[in-house]
């Protein structure tokens, strides 16, 4: 599957192939938050089978590796073939730099390193690999690799994000010889019983051994779950001063169809301000506030399905000033959204519906920032302009979740 927005699909919204074709020049640009079909990551991970989000096969897990170390390894351009995981890398750095793993950090407790290292294949190529065994497990699709075999369980396709199957006790296991047969081409589960019944049990004693099990196969509802820690999670008012940038979507306020409220203390110069007030998310969805042309403007950025603009009746005064805009939330089926109501001074500027609204997540590398809009931007209209920075005072921004009082 395709996507022009690789946020909106995991939303749990859907792509069609008669969406995209306006957009089909466009694909590949900056513009969308765009995904490449199934088929060509299938190719790019070749000769392995399946890909990124299965771990079941080493198509989503088999990787190249380099390392320098001009001082420590002396056979440059050699080549390795010993298996090892990403988990050896630390203990590697601490082996090279011959200092322990700490056992306290600021008087916690640390766990120790699962992981093995690997320097003694740094001047012997043939030496046995450290690491004789390790799980794999995402999503519910799961394997183990132990002295050369991989016994692997596939559970359901990678592009399907919403929804949990469950039945893990109705997947099929495979099994195959790694060290005679690299890329997992030929099934021996069928000849060699035995073998995957071991294999199986290995798999059960390191998941229970390093808190693999309960398996959980959600991804979009794991991905937003409201419980997990944050720094947002039980409050309902955020304020910033005028330089807060860079602060992560998942510690920004979680405005997500719900009523909430914008207020910003503004100091207008004498010859006017523009730029942005607050921003959150970026090209492939959000919200910014923003000054234009003298004006206050509110634009919500539905992935770039849908886009909603209000713009103020009048231009801002000069001096002190005290701009607002206050959303509403109506019915909340199918994205729907609410009313949003721009205000200056007190006085309303500007009201209309905003028709669908982000329900769970604008991006994944998005963030919030105030005075500026930086990364991809929220809105066309600024575009070019280097993050659109704000030209007069912004003194503070409260964001405040719930229904505004009466």
């Amino acid at each position: 599957m395709r996507t022009v927005n690789n946020m909106m699909t995991q939303n749990g919204i859907p792509d069609t192939v008669e969406a995209q074709l306006p957009f089909i020049d466009e694909i590949g640009g900056p513009k969308h938050e765009n995904h490449y079909p199934v088929g060509w990551s299938w190719a790019g991970s070749s000769p392995f089978q399946w890909m990124k989000r299965v771990p079941s096969h080493f198509g989503g897990t088999r990787n190249g590796m380099m390392m320098a170390w001009p001082a420590g390894i002396k056979s440059a351009g050699g080549l390795r073939n010993q298996f090892y995981h990403v988990i050896d890398v630390a203990p590697t750095i601490f082996a090279a730099a011959n200092i322990p793993m700490p056992t306290s950090v600021n008087g916690v407790k640390q766990v120790p390193l699962a992981g093995v290292p690997m320097t003694p294949a740094f001047d012997n190529p043939k030496v046995a690999s450290l690491r004789t065994r390790q799980y794999f497990e995402t999503g519910g699709h799961r394997a183990i690799y132990a002295d050369g075999w991989a016994a692997t369980a596939f559970h359901g396709v990678p592009w399907e994000l919403a929804g949990s199957a469950g039945n893990f006790d109705k997947d099929k296991w495979e099994l195959y010889n790694i060290d005679r047969d690299f890329s997992q081409a030929t099934d021996l589960a069928a000849s060699n019983p035995a073998k995957l019944r071991e294999m199986q049990a290995i798999f059960e004693q390191e998941a229970r051994k390093f808190d693999v099990l309960p398996l959980d196969d959600r991804f979009a509802a794991r991905g937003m779950n409201p419980e997990r820690p944050s720094v947002a999670r039980g409050r309902t008012v955020f304020t910033y001063d005028g330089n807060a940038t860079r602060i992560p979507e998942g510690s920004a306020p979680p405005i997500y169809q719900r009523s909430h409220s914008i207020t910003a203390n503004l100091v207008v110069p004498d010859g006017g301000a523009e730029g942005v007030i607050i921003a959150e998310g970026g090209g492939s969805g959000g919200f910014a506030l923003f000054v234009q042309d003298g004006r206050l403007v509110y634009e919500s950025n539905f992935f770039t399905k849908d886009r909603t603009v209000l713009t103020a009746s009048q231009p801002l005064p000069k001096g002190p000033v005290t701009v607002a805009m206050t959303y509403v939330q109506g019915d909340k089926a199918n994205s729907g959204g609410g009313m949003a109501t721009l205000s200056v001074n007190g006085a309303k500027v500007a009201e209309g519906p905003i028709k669908q609204v982000v329900a769970a997540r604008f991006s994944a590398t998005e963030t919030l920032d105030i005075g500026r809009d930086l990364g991809s931007v929220v809105s066309d209209r600024y575009h070019g302009k280097g993050g659109f920075p704000f030209t007069g005072t912004i003194e503070q921004v409260t964001v405040t979740l719930g229904d505004p009082t009466p």
